[in-house]
């Protein structure tokens, strides 16, 4: 496995792995319309580059698989947090954070966090970070259940 930054032309299947992920790893915690507006059915191709444009996702491959991906804002902020619905358990993500724990590092960020989703967090907690609130976030006009999580190292 191969854990790099976003190469031009992988936007897509990016947004496909989000997509599909989202999908069918979170139907038992959230509505048909909370899954709706965190990864609507439409690919808005505009957007998404450029949003990668500006973070510079990491992305873990096997060959010309795509495995995974995670975005890490300036401010320690994890933005996007994703592994592929069929290869989560097989390490990809502790690889991911790892690599994004270095990055922090590099960057002189002392503090890491996400808004995760309620099935992320035995994930997070296992690579050290704690829940410290439950909210509701808004997308599009549709509040959705997420978990405000940190890492002090």
């Amino acid at each position: 496995m191969e854990i790099r930054k976003i190469h031009s032309g992988e936007t897509g299947s990016i947004w496909q792995l989000f997509h599909d992920t989202v999908h069918r790893i979170s139907q038992a915690d959230y509505s048909e319309s909370e899954l709706a507006v965190w990864a609507p059915e439409e690919y808005d191709e505009p957007r998404w580059v450029s949003r990668f444009i500006r973070t510079r996702p990491l992305v873990a491959m096997e060959g010309k698989q795509l495995l995974g991906f995670a975005e890490l804002d300036d401010d320690g902020r994890i933005e996007l947090f994703y592994v592929h619905h069929e290869r989560q358990g097989e390490g990809i993500g502790r690889a991911l954070m790892q690599r994004l724990k270095a990055e922090a590092a590099s960057r002189g960020l002392y503090r890491l966090y996400c808004d995760a989703s309620i099935n992320a967090r035995p994930f997070f907690e296992a690579m050290g970070f704690t829940a410290v609130e439950q909210r509701r976030r808004e997308r599009h006009g549709q509040p959705v259940q997420i978990l405000l999580m940190e890492f002090k190292p």
